[in-house]
């Protein structure tokens, strides 16, 4: 292998380390503790202050204005087994909805590190004293990382709601991450944000009161030709090597 191939060579070994990884699909599960959700607001009325009366997922959020999510009912609904799809690139929202993008883009081995959010799909309507105080939804998320959360007591992955008034909803606790070169798994505990406890809430105590457990699964795009082909010429490299020792009697 000549000078120029190998230099070629050892600078694709070097950059594939750090090439940025996309998400090509995914999907989180939500399950929501009901004792834990009936607990929260306890100072403000009788409880439960909130109780779950429906539960869209993301095809049916999507196909919904904002009015028709604070309206509709789909039986069956339940606290766990939620299922929030993960948002392509681009989103479509019909009037008074808030779905986001997914532009999440990250390198091997440094998730925290990473760029953008994940979109995710579907909304929970959650009644307000079984329905007297109205109604409160929490949807059109975005899974997020901000360092300054651990300054709250989360681990700085949180779930924010873009349902106006767009906030953190619920800090991740007790974080686990299994990464693979095929995508990534993370799940943890989540916390109610002190956001949400001190202001919409007004109840400081609920601040991290734990009301579920949160998993998402990404899977990887795969990579584009360019990265294709320093793959294969990182591969040849060895062999490159080997022939060029061969030939000159080496």
């Amino acid at each position: 292998m000549n000078k120029a191939a190998l230099t070629l060579a050892t600078a694709a070994l070097a950059g594939l380390s750090t090439l940025a990884a996309t998400l090509s699909s995914g999907s989180a599960i939500l399950n929501y503790s009901q004792s834990g959700v009936e607990a929260l607001g306890s100072g403000l009325g009788p409880a439960p202050v909130l109780t779950l009366s429906t539960y869209f997922n993301q095809s049916e959020s999507a196909s919904r204005t904002a009015a028709q999510l604070g309206t509709d009912l789909i039986p069956g609904s339940i606290y766990t087994g939620q299922i929030y799809g993960m948002n392509g690139t681009s989103v479509v929202n019909l009037d008074g909805r808030t779905a986001q993008p997914t532009t999440f883009s990250y390198s091997a081995g440094d998730l925290a590190g990473h760029t953008g959010v994940i979109g995710l799909g579907g909304v929970a309507r959650f009644d307000v004293f079984g329905g007297i105080g109205g109604s409160l939804l929490m949807g059109d998320l975005t899974l997020q990382y901000d360092i300054n959360r651990t300054l709250v007591g989360g681990s700085g992955w949180f779930l924010k709601g873009n349902i106006p008034p767009a906030a953190a909803l619920f800090d991740l606790t007790s974080v686990s991450i299994a990464e693979s070169p095929a995508g990534f798994t993370l799940s943890g505990d989540m916390g109610v944000t002190f956001e949400v406890a001190n202001f919409l809430l007004n109840t400081p105590t609920d601040t991290l009161r734990n009301v579920g457990t949160f998993t998402f699964t990404g899977v990887n795009a795969v990579p584009e030709p360019s990265t294709i082909a320093l793959l294969s010429l990182a591969a040849l490299l060895p062999f490159s090597r080997r022939a060029h020792r061969s030939m000159s009697g080496r």
